[in-house]
């Protein structure tokens, strides 16, 4: 079952829950540090959920390495997820911003590179004898 599962749909279950459901403004601070530089480091609640959405597209691209026929089933996932959060980012409020813009291209690259993986997989697979 978890190879079917788009795991980018985690990142936009985490702006839902942050940002929608939660009302935790983008903008708000959530960690200060001090570097040896002397400058002061600042994370807000956007760059978090920038980053995890990073690490999650990390991982579908990962699970799109796979030849298996259910890489399939998820790229057919992946591109519903994608055509979602397009829809969601036009017509729902409090989604219409640039750090959930971003997660709906990091969707797109998504399915781009999903299919893209498995094209090239396969017709790596399908070669025979000495042809290039």
């Amino acid at each position: 079952m978890a190879r079917f599962f788009p795991f980018m749909v985690l990142a936009v279950v985490a702006y839902g829950v942050t940002v929608a459901a939660m009302g935790v403004p983008l903008s708000s601070e959530i960690l200060n540090l001090r570097l040896p530089s002397g400058t002061v480091f600042t994370l807000t609640m956007s760059e978090l959920l920038l980053a995890i959405s990073t690490v999650v597209l990390f991982f579908e691209i990962m699970n799109a390495t796979s030849a298996k026929s259910s890489s399939i089933f998820n790229h057919g996932l992946s591109l519903v997820l994608f055509i979602a959060c397009g829809l969601i980012f036009l017509f729902v409020p409090g989604f219409g911003t640039g750090t959930f813009l971003i997660i709906t291209l990091m969707s797109l690259v998504d399915v781009i590179a999903g299919y893209s993986i498995s094209i090239l997989t396969a017709r790596r697979d399908m070669t025979f004898g000495n042809q290039e």
